[in-house]
Order: structure tokens, then sequence, then C-alpha cells
């Protein structure tokens, strides 16, 4: 029983350890997907529409990096862990709001609408662009120095 607990808390801090915090930059870094996620008090309080997601993005000026861009439905839904009750996403993240996150991705038959993540519920759905959602921007971690260190 003992052997089982621990193979399987090892596991589980094994597949958690794909995640790193910098509290300074409020940023964590997904090493695996290769990519940082913006993880400031405003991606679990403001909500904004699809297209002042995109803007928000494509501005963001967090780390000294400014490469920023909306993420795309699967890298949104990756960040979902089923494993948590109501679901939700790693506890490496202190912020996550209630209303969804944007995600670049457009509805193919829908095109006023985009994928829109929710972890409370494990899940996400289409949704028309004029509604309000949050943002958590990405950017490609190539371990690159912020432009302002070069």
């Amino acid at each position: 029983m003992k052997k089982t607990l621990f193979a399987l808390l090892a596991a589980a801090s094994f597949l958690s350890a794909a995640y790193l915090r910098d509290d300074a930059s409020e940023i964590v870094t997904d090493d695996t997907a290769g990519v940082m996620w913006q993880d400031s008090a405003d991606v679990a309080t403001e909500r904004v529409t699809w297209s002042e997601a995109v803007e928000r993005c494509r501005t963001l000026r967090l780390g000294g990096f400014d490469d920023w861009r909306l993420p795309e439905r699967d890298e949104l839904d990756s960040l979902a862990d089923e494993q948590r009750f109501k679901h939700g996403i790693d506890p490496v993240f202190r912020y996550e709001g209630d209303a969804g996150y944007w995600s670049s991705t457009v509805d193919p038959v829908h095109p006023d609408s985009a994928w829109r993540a929710l972890y409370t519920c494990g899940g996400g759905y289409w949704y028309g662009k004029k509604g309000r959602a949050h943002v958590r921007c990405i950017r490609k971690a190539d371990k690159k120095e912020p432009p302002a260190a070069r």
C-alpha cells in the first residue's frame, strides 16, 4: 500500500513538474509544450470581447517579452486538470477566472463565434465574439533573453 501511494505521489509530482512559475514576472512556463503563459491578476478579473482579447495579447509587454498572442483552442484546453474537483487548472497558476477564456480559434460554421475554455466545468464551447470573457496570453518559450535584457 505504501509503495503504491508513493508511486502515485511521485507520478503526480512528475506530471505537474512541467510547469514553473516565475513570481517576479507573473509567467508560468510549460517546458513540455515549450510555451509561456501569462498569469497576472488581470487574467482572473478583467473580461473583454474577442477582438479586445486579440489586441490585448498582441500589445502585451510582460517579463520583457513583446511577442504574446491569444492561444489556440487546443493550447487552452491543455491547461484543464480533470483530476481536480470541478476541474480547474494546475495550482501553479495563481489566477483563474470564472467566465472562461478566449481562444484564437474561430467557429468554422459561425465566424462570429470563437472557442471559449471554461475550466470550472472541464470544457468549453463556442461563444459570440461580442460577449465578454477572460484573456490568458501565450508565447513560445524559445529560451531567448527578453528584448530588454539584450
